[in-house]
Order: structure tokens, then sequence, then C-alpha cells
């Protein structure tokens, strides 16, 4: 910034101070939120902070009274909507706290990389750290042993011993897919499941099981694994299902990736949507209301999932005697109904 030619340099905590006619400690203690300081003087020093737009450096409220006022997040690709959607949710109720946020995002299985990022985070003082791992879930083994100082709070599918763990209900999410569809009058359903080594794929598989076991048509052969996300994988898969077991009427694919390749699948056999096939996602993303048909899928809770790790975590920092030190949220998914299901076939 330049005012008539010259720079002008940012305001410093002296120049509050000055503004403020207090001392420099005055100020940090009003900043710091100490209440050893008079009502009227709080008073000066924030209206001084506000004029001259002062923004307090975490670095230098750390090296005074030995806190960074910052937590760390080291997640999978941030790119990722699953992922992209808690880091907003965890950033804005940092902020809110008035701490701040590092992200780290660590691609693929690199695990090295994300060690490293924690260790990095720890040497910074964080004063909490989130994890959010979707797939092998940590140790305690695993992590650097300063980890034990600082609150951690993991998302998704990792779960560390003595440790808060925030994830979305999959088998609910699961149970509710299934369910939509057979409120419909589906009874033979197959799903695209997401690929075997994640968690969540597990648990949503279960939840798919238990309601099809529950009016008694589960059948093990409606069931094909993707090889990951993607729209390809489902497309492939549901070429599969149709070909081994193709009397079914509708398919639950565990995201809304996997349901799109499935219904381009349906579209290159001549099959429509939702008049020959039913078709359910998971995920809810930007573009599931978009497609044709709308895609009728299940919302995850992604921002809630990240506000809610932050929370526990700046609650136990400040001290919260009810805060939990261990255990592990589910918070619950909802069906969005959209113009993807209808009745069987042979119903219409």
């Amino acid at each position: 910034m330049t005012v008539h030619g010259e720079i002008k340099r940012r305001p410093t905590i002296r120049d509050v101070a000055a503004r403020a006619g207090v001392s420099h400690q005055t100020v940090s203690r009003v900043i710091n939120g100490r209440e050893e300081v008079a009502s009227e003087t709080r008073k000066r020093v924030r209206a001084a902070i506000r004029e001259l737009q002062y923004v307090p450096s975490p670095l230098a409220r750390g090296l005074m009274g030995s806190r960074t006022h910052t937590l760390g997040m080291v997640t999978a690709d941030v790119t990722d909507q699953f992922f992209a959607e808690a880091i907003a949710g965890a950033e804005l109720e940092t902020r809110k706290r008035g701490y701040f946020l590092i992200v780290a995002s660590v691609e693929g299985e690199a695990e090295d990389d994300e060690l490293a990022y924690l260790r990095l985070m720890l040497e910074r003082r964080v004063e909490g750290l989130i994890v959010a791992r979707p797939q092998v879930p940590l140790t305690l083994d695993q992590l650097p042993p300063a980890v034990e100082r600082v609150p951690l709070v993991s998302i998704g599918s990792t779960e560390v011993p003595g440790f808060m763990a925030v994830d979305v209900d999959n088998r609910g999410g699961g149970f509710e897919a299934t369910s939509q569809l057979l409120a419909y009058g589906h009874r033979m359903i197959a799903t695209i499941t997401g690929p075997s080594d994640w968690p969540s794929a597990h648990e949503r598989l279960d939840g798919y099981r238990r309601a099809l076991r529950e009016v008694g048509t589960y059948d093990e052969s409606l069931v094909e694994a993707a090889s990951d996300w993607g729209p390809e994988s489902g497309q492939e898969a549901l070429g599969k299902l149709l070909s081994r077991a193709p009397g079914f009427t509708a398919v639950f694919a565990h995201s809304d990736l996997l349901a799109l390749g499935a219904i381009r699948e349906l579209r290159s056999r001549d099959l429509s949507v939702p008049e020959d096939m039913s078709v359910v996602g998971y995920d809810d993303i930007p573009v599931a209301s978009f497609v044709d048909p709308p895609l009728t899928t299940v919302r995850q809770p992604m921002r809630e999932v990240g506000a809610l790790a932050a929370k526990l975590l700046l609650d136990r920092i400040s001290g919260d005697a009810a805060a939990p030190v261990g255990g592990r949220i589910h918070l619950p998914t909802m069906v969005v109904e959209r113009g993807s299901v209808g009745p069987p076939r042979n119903d219409r």
C-alpha cells in the first residue's frame, strides 16, 4: 500500500499502544482476552485496533504467551469434494474462535509425506491437530511421539485410540439409500460399492445389506465393487452386473460419480432412468441436481463434520471440562430425492 508515493508500513502493536495511550503489554493482554484490564482501557485499545486496522500476528501472540492460536489439518487431496467441504467447515469454526487453520494436503498413498507434515506442524507448535484419512486407519505407533502433547481429532475412517473421531454415519446412509428404493416397490436392488480398501465402502454396504435382509431379498450376486470412485468404474461395474444378473430394477451406487457412470452404461444399452432402472447415488456433489434426470442421492454433512472436529479441539484447548477426550461421533446423512428414482417398470 502506498500513500503519496511512499510505502505505508503495517501497523504494529506499539502503534496501537501509542494510539490508545497504554503500554504494548496492555495491548497484548486485551488481544489475548486477559481479564485484568479495566473496561475503559479495553475500549480504547479496541478502538485503536479498529482505527489502525491492526491484525495481530499469531506468531507474535505465541512468542508472548506460549500460544500460537493455530490448528493444523492434514488431509487427503483438497480437490476432493469430501475433504474440501470438511476443510471449509473447520476453517470457519476455527476463525470464529480467533484461531488460524494450517492445511496440508497429502496425495495418494504418500504416508511419508503425511507423517512429515504432522511433524512439521508440531514443530510449528500448533495447539491441536485434525487428521483426515479416508482409507487405512492410523495407529498411535505411526504418529510422531510429540502428537501426544496436543489434542487430536480424526475425520473419516481414521480412529486413533485415545483421541476423538468424527465421521458420517455411512451405515445409516447405505440403509437410507436402499430403503428409498424399497419404498418405491423395488426388491431386486443392485449396488456398486466403493473400492474394497475403503472402510466407508464397507459401512455403506452393511447398510444396504441390512435394508434388504429386513425384506428378505438380499442377493450377493447383485454386489459389484468398483476399482475407484470415478464414473468410468461405475460404468464398468454396472456392465458386469447387467451381464451377470440382469433381473434387477434399481441400483445404489456408493458415490455420485459411480452413479453417473452407471447411468451412462444404461443409456448405451437404450435403457432409461428411472423408467427402466432407478439409480441412487451418494455424496450430493454440486452437479447432481443438474444432470438429466437430476440424481437422487445421499447428502453427507461434511462442513458440519469439519466444524465439529475443530470445535472439539478448541473446547479441549480452552479447558472445557465437558469436552470429550475419546470416542466416535457419527453425523446423520439424509436422502435428497430428485428424478432418478421411480417404481419398477413392471408396476407401471
